[in-house]
């Protein structure tokens, strides 16, 4: 065993050096990059529901599954900034699956998924994938507590003002509430209200005027609301973006035009540029998405502007850049199944270099001669890949002075995806048999691995075409930075104009925001092909690497896994956990030297953390009608489950029915705080199960107990004290002792308290008044920096002493680390039974059949069969497909479903 993990040390440090023979037509480091795809069941989700995902995850430049990571990182983030959860998902060939429970108490609001391998942070936030999302509650609720936003002028100084309900919420609310204010996601503010005449009303004083702002309300008892708006919902910001960066006198110059509203989303205007004169010099008008394209001849000795109305019907006007009498500019343009090029300049030259490439790699120069200033040249479109083609112009010392993106449309899917239904239609409670074939460009059976994603065309399906499905994320989204709007609509080719429109949407979100972009090849970051820990050991005295240490590794359990190994001069060790499939597992590293036990101090690596973004302009209120549909159609589908339950007798509770709960003291305080616990171990169980190995509290618990808790070291601090947190929860989790919340200076005495004087821990998911519970916790905290839901975790001791009792060990490290995310198996009833067949219960599925995984190999049919549910009149599905050579395809077909005559099938 020692060898084999020598050898695995060997080949980690050699990725630690990442020495690459690059390959010299390799432009962009961004050509090693690997590429992050999450498909998910639905867009939004009903607090209580599951998210379902599938992962793939592959190599940036030619889309084949990557060799490079086996371990995917995904991430839940609230929308104040907290990971919520968290998930090791296992990569095989380029694919695995997990998913996320959402309790039934998780406020509502817009939350963040992100994805990303080690090895990507290579590469910034390039290729680390994310998604938002919204959660609604499970049933209607209503919730009127921030009214009245306006911005007020009173004698040209601006006024925010609102009104604040604050008793709809806490009703001991008394006196005075606290107010957050976030601008523009840029300048924050907080301001202590006092209730004047039973009102709580806002009035700041803003330097300017912004697009946007965030209130929050904090009731002096904890309780909290918040809402995000817009303060100008009829001002459009225009974006006027030329070709190849520059406005070049002398030339013809296309400009990219991108018109968004308060949101952030492109909006339908049409507007003219003046010159000087106010002589109107073209006309310009955009998509449902805000894109257009307007033509310039500009001079070197004019000014231009563009206006537009506004949908208040006030005009606006924006400056166009300067026009520049020296430079170069390069267009693309289709012209039937070529792409022509146009590069003009100012320079003396006698030829100009057009660099042709794809993802980062270099394809072939184009060197031709110039005539009056310009170089023209056309080439067949089917001699470049299907996707984006960067044109550069380089020049006579070898530097990119223009660029230009072009979308090489190829006219057909490199795959084609066969499904057939074996009915034309069926009934509700049907099995439905789908027979799957996927074939390349030549008609030849391929092997694949495809998902299969079944869902109530009304209202889910409404959307599917929107997306970022398979298609438009691989071969757009992934390529280009900045929010991509409705990415699948320029895929979708019954649409007669998504070419114009895909070559609108290169000039605006331009060449500077390609992924792309030359930078120096460098890396920081490893492969992580396998689950690994990795750290050193130091002397305790003069903290100095010690070499050739013998160190033993124990995961603990009912299959306890044993490893040795010896630190090589640096102290370095490292051992290969990728047999974990679980979500955490007890580990001992115990050092000797000499065959002796020695006082080391061993430290497991920390991976640096990842910091949170949040766009918050996203959270502005008003979501879309289709939302509002959903949302609807979601909480209709719950009322009805919950009406069937009530008449059936099945009680529904908030929480957890404990028996023989006696309710002392100290649990009286805690439940006045905090709330009644959802979950109660009883100490005598933790100290049934405490082992010889076992070096406190903490190491039962997770030991025992791991869908409840989880155990992990500070992420913030490299070998930093081990926190406990509550699975299933709001997020944070704070420590209570006896009644009374722990001061967090005091938290890292609690691991090793000894299982003999605990009387009980007992969880409490989203406490109630967890705002005053985390002030007591962490007292120098910023009122508005505390989350807004969180759990407990209570401890109750013989004595009220234990806090007191722990001793650190010498020379062994006992904690526990993190393995891969169990999978979840998708529920589908079988209604092959008579008796389920027949049952009143209703079958509500919104989301009908979900099989993220399945191979097609050798040419074979794939055969999926699942149950209609009662409640849809039409079933889509939709099928995304990855090949090993790296080809993609997406197919989607929908079947009708009539509901099933009950007295004539009794």
């Amino acid at each position: 065993m020692q060898s084999k993990n020598y050898l695995f040390l060997i080949i980690f440090l050699a990725f630690l050096k990442i020495g690459f023979a690059q390959d010299e037509r390799v432009l962009s480091k961004a050509a090693y990059a690997e590429k992050i795809y999450l498909q998910f069941d639905r867009e939004n989700y009903a607090a209580g529901s599951t998210i379902w995902f599938k992962a793939l995850v592959i190599n940036a430049v030619d889309h084949k599954p990557s060799k490079r990571s086996g371990v995917l990182h995904v991430d839940l983030i609230g929308p104040e900034k907290q990971i919520i959860n968290q998930k090791l998902v296992k990569i095989v060939d380029g694919s695995g699956h997990n998913h996320f429970e959402i309790p039934k108490k998780m406020p509502a609001g817009l939350y963040k998924i992100r994805a990303y391998t080690r090895w990507n942070r290579n590469f910034d936030d390039d290729f680390i994938f994310s998604k938002y999302f919204r959660i609604f509650p499970n049933l209607p609720k209503e919730e009127n507590v921030i009214q009245n936003i306006n911005i007020v002028d009173r004698e040209g100084k601006f006024f925010l003002e609102a009104f604040f309900y604050p008793k709809e919420l806490d009703s001991l609310q008394k006196r005075k509430i606290l107010v957050g204010l976030d601008f523009n996601a840029a300048k924050q503010d907080s301001i202590e209200i006092k209730e004047n005449d039973g009102k709580y009303k806002l009035s700041y004083k803003l330097e300017d005027k912004p697009d946007f702002v965030g209130i929050r309300m904090l009731t002096e008892n904890g309780f909290t609301s918040g809402k995000t708006i817009s303060l100008d919902e009829s001002k459009i910001d225009l974006q006027i973006l030329p070709e190849s960066g520059i406005l070049l006198s002398g030339s013809t110059n296309f400009l990219g035009i991108k018109a968004l509203d308060f949101k952030g989303e492109g909006i339908y205007t049409e507007g003219v540029i003046l010159n000087e004169k106010e002589d109107t010099v073209t006309r310009f008008k955009t998509n449902k998405l805000g894109m257009g394209v307007a033509v310039l001849n500009p001079k070197s000795s004019e000014k231009y502007i563009a206006k537009i109305t506004n949908i208040d019907g006030n005009t606006s006007v924006y400056q166009l850049p300067e026009v520049s009498k020296k430079g170069s500019i390069i267009s693309a343009r289709r012209t039937g199944d070529r792409i022509s090029l146009i590069a003009s300049t100012t320079q003396n030259v006698d030829s100009l270099i057009i660099r042709a490439s794809f993802r980062g790699v270099q394809l072939f120069d184009i060197v031709g001669p110039v005539k009056d200033g310009k170089f023209y040249t056309a080439l067949p479109s089917k001699g470049f890949p299907n996707g984006i083609v960067c044109f550069t112009l380089i020049d006579k010392d070898e530097q990119p002075v223009a660029e230009r993106l072009y979308y090489n449309d190829l006219g057909k899917e490199p795959l084609s995806i066969e499904v057939t239904t074996n009915k034309d239609e069926y009934t509700s409670r049907e099995k439905t048999m789908l027979n799957i074939q996927v074939r390349d460009s030549t008609g030849k059976p391929v092997d694949a691995e495809l998902s299969i994603l079944a869902l109530a065309q009304d209202p889910l399906g409404s959307n599917q075409k929107k997306r970022n499905s398979i298609l438009p994320f691989f071969y757009l989204s992934s390529e280009l930075r900045g929010k991509i709007e409705n990415p699948g609509l320029y895929f979708n080719r019954d649409d007669n104009y998504r070419l114009r429109d895909l070559d609108a949407l290169l000039l605006t979100q331009g060449w500077r925001n390609y992924k792309y972009d030359t930078t120096r090849i460098h890396f920081n970051y490893p492969e992580e092909p396998v689950l690994a820990i990795d750290g050193k050991v130091n002397s305790t005295i003069f903290n100095k690497p010690k070499e050739n240490v013998e160190l033993s590794f124990m995961a603990l359990g009912d299959e306890p896994v044993v490893q040795t190994f010896q630190t090589d001069s640096l102290g370095r060790f490292i051992f290969n956990i990728d047999f974990l499939e679980e979500e955490t597992r007890e580990i001992v590293i115990q050092s000797k030297k000499g065959g002796n036990k020695r006082n080391f101090d061993i430290q497991i690596r920390d991976p640096l953390k990842l910091p949170v973004v949040f766009e918050k302009r996203l959270t502005i209120e008003k979501p879309d009608s289709v939302y509002t549909e959903i949302v609807n159609y979601e909480q209709r589908q719950q009322q009805k489950q919950f009406s069937y339950e009530l008449a059936e007798g099945v009680t529904q509770l908030d929480e957890v029915v404990l028996e023989a709960y006696k309710m002392t003291e100290e649990r009286q305080k805690t439940a006045d705080l905090a709330g009644k616990p959802d979950v109660v171990i009883d100490g005598k169980k933790i100290q049934e199960k405490e082992k010889d190995w076992s070096f406190g509290l903490y190491s039962v618990l997770m030991f025992n107990f791991p869908d409840d808790i989880r155990i992990q070291r500070d992420i913030q601090e490299p070998g930093g004290d081990l926190q406990a947190k509550v699975l299933g929860g709001g997020g944070t989790t704070i420590l209570m002792m006896d009644g009374k919340v722990v001061n967090n200076l005091n938290y890292p005495l609690i691991p090793n308290i000894p299982p003999s004087e605990v009387k009980s821990v007992e969880i409490i998911r989203f406490a109630k008044h967890f705002n005053r519970l985390y002030q007591q916790a962490y007292p120098f905290v910023s009122p508005m920096e505390i989350p807004p839901t969180g759990d407990v975790i209570s401890i109750y001791t013989h004595g009220k002493k234990g806090i007191f009792g722990a001793q650190k060990p010498k020379g062994i490290l006992r904690t526990t680390i993190k393995g891969y995310s169990p999978e979840k198996e998708f529920y589908q009833p079988n209604y092959a039974n008579k008796e389920r067949l027949e049952s009143e219960e209703p079958d509500l599925r919104s989301v009908v059949f979900w099989e993220p995984q399945v191979k097609l190999e050798n040419g074979e049919t794939s055969q999926i069969s699942f149950y209609n549910p009662d409640n849809v009149e039409v079933v889509l599905v939709v099928v995304e497909v990855i090949t090993p050579n790296g080809k993609i395809g997406y197919h989607e077909i929908s079947y009708p479903v009539k509901q099933r005559n009950v007295d004539a099938a009794n």
